[in-house]
């Protein structure tokens, strides 16, 4: 036997899993209770204009969290920061301003980096220090590139190795950073029983 309502049911998907697994049941009697009320133009009229505001809002809930925002907001930092030093590397002065909009964004949010880089997670700290570790190693390696190919004349395979070497050598600063700075989780104690 066919479900109710495909159409209404297949767009109920495109809310955030865990909404939908709890309360698709219930949508699909309020959107069945709208047409019996109202009507079908009237039901769908309603129900439109409710899944374009809402979908969205569920959705950006799911992914935008205290944690998902601040590490949005540091990757930006980030990113905008080295854009600012690969400008300045390769002559475009003005792009150094750059590097004043990345140091105005991190005063601006930094309670919200710094609650979560202070969060206690043994697993989060991990992560960040391996990153570390791995930018480290690609900006090794595109220095040690950058030296061996180096020539007479500025290319464009030297400002993309610059790139990416600078890009990776703040990278590996700030998540080196962010993981010493990212609190140990307490182990539990132990208990002994005594024999």
């Amino acid at each position: 036997m066919a479900l109710p309502h495909p159409v209404y049911r297949t767009l109920v998907r495109l809310y955030p899993g865990e909404f939908r697994r709890e309360y698709t049941a219930d949508l699909v009697q309020q959107f069945d209770d709208l047409i019996a009320d109202h009507g079908i133009r009237a039901a769908w009229g309603r129900t439109a204009l409710d899944l374009a505001v809402t979908i969205p809002r569920y959705r950006l809930e799911k992914i935008m969290n205290e944690h998902q925002s601040a590490t949005t907001i540091t990757v930006v930092f980030g990113l905008i920061a080295a854009a600012g030093v690969a400008s300045v590397l390769t002559g475009f002065y003005p792009g150094a301003s750059l590097l004043l909009v990345a140091l105005v964004l991190a005063v601006a949010q930094r309670s919200t980096i710094a609650r979560a880089l202070r969060a206690p997670d043994a697993d989060r700290r991990r992560r960040r220090l391996l990153t570390a570790a791995v930018l480290a190693v690609v900006f090794v390696a595109s220095f040690v590139a950058y030296l061996i190919v180096i020539g007479d004349a500025w290319t464009t395979r030297e400002t993309v190795i610059a790139i990416v070497g600078n890009g990776a050598m703040i990278g590996a600063i700030g998540f080196l950073a962010a993981g010493l700075l990212t609190p140990k989780t307490p182990k539990p104690p132990q208990h002994n029983p005594a024999i």
